[in-house]
């Protein structure tokens, strides 16, 4: 099955078989990296991918359904000014997740920035549960992505000065 999307930015196309994982098919044919296919349920976040803007696991779409659609993976997400005030507030607050779940967390650190400009500790928390990695202190990860609202808004409002 041919399958035509827009993959961080630029036209591609894939030939899958109809029942093949998006976040296996973006692994293998598309090489992004930065997938991770753990629990296959939902949950780690491990394969967070933007699907047409939309935050979503990409382990529990089927290929097929991301005909004609845009998709942005961490790597497509890393050449944007916006992945700077995620990564200042996790620096600033000395939030180091580990190599495995660090993709995710950024993925949906920025959704939750993308929605709230100043997100409280539920928003954050509710945007992140069932993320388990032992790497994961929630008081740290709240201070993080505070911080990252914060570098968010001033950056804003600078562009609109």
């Amino acid at each position: 099955m041919k399958i035509k999307l827009k993959l961080n930015g630029k036209e591609v196309e894939f030939d899958s078989p109809a029942e093949t994982r998006l976040v296996d098919l973006l692994k293998t044919s598309g090489k992004i990296q930065s997938l991770r296919a753990s629990c296959y349920k939902g949950i780690c976040r491990g394969c967070s991918i933007f699907l047409n803007g939309d935050l979503v696991s990409s382990c529990l779409i089927p290929a097929f359904q991301a005909r004609d659609t845009e998709i942005v993976s961490f790597e497509g997400l890393s050449k944007s000014d916006e992945i700077n005030d995620v990564i200042s507030g996790f620096e600033d607050t000395e939030y180091y997740p580990c190599d495995f779940c660090r993709p995710g967390k950024i993925m949906t650190s920025h959704s939750i920035l993308e929605s709230y400009s100043d997100p409280d500790d539920h928003q954050i928390m509710e945007a992140f549960e069932g993320i388990n990695c032992s790497c994961t202190d929630k008081s740290t990860l709240i201070k993080a992505v505070k911080a990252g609202a914060f570098y968010r808004r001033r950056r804003r409002r600078a562009r609109n000065i």
